[in-house]
């Protein structure tokens, strides 16, 4: 499995560079341990150093272009880092309302905290699940399942910063 992730790391210019951390999405724990003086949320006691791989797989990438770097079906979790070293954790949502259905179609919710984020899944797994049994019993066309899925994303999601991604 791996729990990866992707983290987007501010640059001056306000663009992004992409990194890679195998497990980076366990417990969300990067959304607490990247930081100025760990930034690849590695540390001397640390047996993971560093978690997020230094080399970036993409560089300078615009904020509405992170999700080009993004398998929402692999990926568990994206954090992006501001130049002050906030991080904003965002949950990818893969609609795949078929298993083979594209990966690059899904959302990214915020979400504050494990808990926030357990919710947010069963939630979803649930929505998704019923929206996948509609399109195999031909009720409802795969494109119909996947706008379906992104309105009841950005309704579900309130006041939560929710980028909707729907190809």
């Amino acid at each position: 499995m791996g729990h990866r992730a992707l983290v987007a790391y501010e640059r001056p210019d306000g663009r992004y560079d992409c990194h890679y951390a195998h497990w980076g999405a366990a417990d969300l724990v990067l959304r607490r341990d990247v930081a100025p003086g760990t930034p690849f949320a590695g540390g001397d006691d640390d047996r993971w150093r560093p978690r997020v791989d230094p080399a970036p797989r993409a560089r300078a990438v615009p904020f509405e272009d992170l999700t080009d770097h993004l398998d929402f079906e692999q990926v568990e979790a994206l954090y992006v880092v501001t130049l002050a070293w906030v991080v904003t954790t965002y949950l990818p949502l893969w609609f795949g309302p078929t298993p083979d259905s594209d990966r690059h179609a899904g959302a990214l919710v915020t979400v504050e905290d494990t808990d926030d984020a357990r919710r947010v899944r069963r939630w979803f797994r649930a929505t998704r699940a019923v929206v996948r049994d509609m399109v195999a019993r031909d009720a409802l066309a795969e494109d119909d399942a996947t706008d379906y899925l992104a309105a009841r994303v950005t309704e579900w999601a309130g006041d939560r910063r929710a980028v909707i991604l729907a190809d």
